[in-house]
């Protein structure tokens, strides 16, 4: 059964989904208060039109007991808390010292413990570092180097200020770890609204500027994180597009957040309607008129792990993640700008996603078939032990086959008439001979943005089937029993002030000295 927040009384009743007027509630069944209901989208084609893509899925029942839940046996992407300390101090934020009222900045032998165990896991997930603002530790590059040591791929969540510091921006990049940083577009009003500070519109703008800078001698990985509320910045996203085409020699990923109603209204007066994934969907559909932008489940396009083992590419870390979770679009880049993947496609890019679903179900079948030895060529290639290429030469065809049928050609390959022929003949042959270079050469499709959608995260709309299915946690080492643990993403808000009180206790408890 799915369950949420009443409204009035805060306790987690049964809920249900219903549609009315083009937009989805989540309407709450509340014993003691009755009926109670939140818009958790402004656009139920959209919302529905992503929830048609689900795959099965056997619910277990979920009460948002997170501290004592064995939620994750094995997370594929772990967000760690590395200090609660900021050096912005922004008026939507409840996770700060101001917000939860103590300091929490635990010792190194804490993460020791956490990413030895982490990286226990095969594959070890993905760790984000986490805040508060990473970058005011001290000590971060110790972390850092810890985490490597253990060989954890790592990404920083930072608001970017400290990397206005060249020389500190440089010493981040060479750690090779991504940056994702938070970016709300140029208008320095926005930051003094949202942020509490104006002039971190100009230091944001001065770390990219560096970045660009430092990533011309050294490989740098960059994401971008945008925040939006109506009356606020919802018409920055042109230009936030725009930068990231500036930056697309380092910068592969966009994400689009919805502001979350989680601060005291009496700190902070900002009261807008409710920004929805869907409407977030639409702002950057407004980018590209006359364009189609259907964006698809992460999930969904998770689920094809058999397909991205045989053809080489990593899978993503959200599989099995709710279809009203995280949702991915792409942009590609024709050199001058870029333009929705749709504008390549003869279809849609849901066309191209269940296309390449059943590329991978049927991949999936025959590997299975294959392995148990069932079949004449299941037999034969087993004993040449040849299974492996073949299923990755099938792989590699089958993608290239997908392509050809949804790709508008005409589109793809640069030059008109005779000489469109001779850019696809020659791109051909670059691929081939393994030549650099020869999609810019040749081609209108150069590289790709990936922009993805967060969800909604406060009591109103957390329902305990996206919780139940999170494939992304909060990990935290606890002392006092030797264990690591987990807590989805969107349902950190809830316990964060119980488990990093507890852990910051504990820790001051048994400082040295």
């Amino acid at each position: 059964m799915n369950k949420s927040f009443c409204n009035s009384c805060r306790k987690l009743v049964p809920a249900r989904r219903t549609d009315r007027d083009g937009k989805v509630y989540l309407v709450k069944d509340c014993p003691q208060c009755g009926m109670t209901e939140t818009m958790i989208s402004s656009d139920a084609a959209r919302a529905n039109s992503k929830r048609s893509l689900d795959v099965s899925h056997r619910y277990k029942g979920c009460e948002l007991n997170c501290p004592e839940c064995k939620h994750a046996d094995r997370p594929m992407y772990a967000f760690v808390d590395i200090t609660n300390r900021c050096n912005l101090n922004c008026p939507i934020c409840c996770d700060g010292v101001p917000g939860l009222g103590f300091t929490f900045e635990p010792p190194m032998e804490y993460f020791h413990k956490l990413f030895g165990r982490l990286a226990q896991y095969d594959p070890p997930p993905s760790i984000a570092f986490f805040g508060g603002e990473p970058t005011v530790r001290e000590d971060l590059f110790e972390i850092i180097d810890l985490a490597r040591s253990y060989g954890l791929r790592r990404r920083i969540l930072t608001n970017g200020l400290k990397l206005a510091d060249e020389q500190y921006c440089r010493r981040l990049i060479e750690s090779d770890t991504m940056i994702l940083m938070s970016y709300d577009g140029k208008n320095p009003d926005t930051y003094r609204q949202l942020r509490g500070n104006a002039r971190a519109a100009e230091l944001k703008r001065k770390a990219l500027d560096n970045i660009r800078k430092i990533a011309q001698t050294t490989r740098a990985r960059l994401g971008l994180i945008s925040c939006f509320g109506w009356g606020l910045n919802e018409d920055e996203l042109p230009e936030i597009v725009e930068l990231c085409h500036e930056h697309r020699g380092h910068l592969r990923d966009l994400y689009l957040m919805p502001l979350t109603p989680t601060w005291d209204v009496s700190q902070f007066e900002y009261a807008p309607e409710r920004i929805t994934t869907e409407d977030v969907e639409n702002l950057l559909a407004e980018c590209f008129p006359g364009e189609k932008v259907d964006f698809l489940p992460v999930g969904f396009v998770a689920e094809a792990t058999t397909l991205t083992k045989y053809i080489g590419t990593a899978a993503l870390a959200y599989r099995g993640a709710h279809p009203n979770c995280e949702s991915v679009f792409l942009l590609v880049s024709n050199g001058e700008r870029y333009l929705p993947i749709t504008h390549f496609l003869k279809g849609s890019l849901t066309d191209l996603g269940k296309g390449f679903q059943r590329l991978n179900q049927r991949l999936a079948a025959r590997e299975k078939r294959w392995q148990e030895g069932r079949g004449f060529w299941g037999r034969l290639l087993g004993a040449v032990r040849v299974r492996g290429p073949v299923l990755r030469l099938q792989a590699t065809t089958g993608v290239l086959s997908a392509l050809v049928r949804h790709l508008r050609l005409a589109r793809v390959f640069k030059g008109r008439g005779p000489g469109k022929l001779w850019h696809a003949l020659a791109f051909l042959g670059g691929m081939i001979l393994g030549r650099r270079g020869a999609g810019a050469r040749h081609t209108n499709m150069h590289c790709v943005l990936q922009v993805i959608v967060l969800p909604l995260e406060d009591d109103c709309v957390v329902e305990t089937e996206r919780m139940e299915r999170c494939p992304t946690t909060h990990a935290y080492y606890d002392p006092r029993d030797d264990k690591v643990k987990y807590c989805p993403v969107c349902a950190w808000y809830l316990h964060i002030r119980t488990i990093l009180r507890e852990l910051a206790d504990y820790y001051a408890a048994h400082a040295p000295g």
